[in-house]
């Protein structure tokens, strides 16, 4: 491989292993955790302020999930260029 290639291999190493601990991260569910408890509190939301909540959190559940699919398609993807 040339000098050129071994760069790009580096760069793209080193955005997989970020990506991946940022994943890695996000899978602890450390906030989501946190929000469960502070909902209780009484009063804790208005009409409003469900309606937004429920929102956000629809948006974020479906971003997981094209998350997963995009991964999963970038690795079928890699699999395909090695295979041939």
């Amino acid at each position: 491989m040339d000098h050129k290639g071994d760069n790009h291999i580096k760069e793209l190493e080193k955005k997989i292993s970020a990506l991946s601990d940022a994943l890695a991260h996000l899978g602890k569910g450390t906030s989501m955790q946190e929000l469960l408890k502070i909902i209780r509190f009484p009063g804790y939301t208005t009409p409003a302020e469900f309606i937004f909540n429920v929102a956000i959190l629809d948006s974020m559940q479906t971003q997981v999930v094209l998350l997963e699919k995009l991964g999963n398609d970038l690795l079928a993807g890699a699999k395909q260029v090695v295979q041939k």
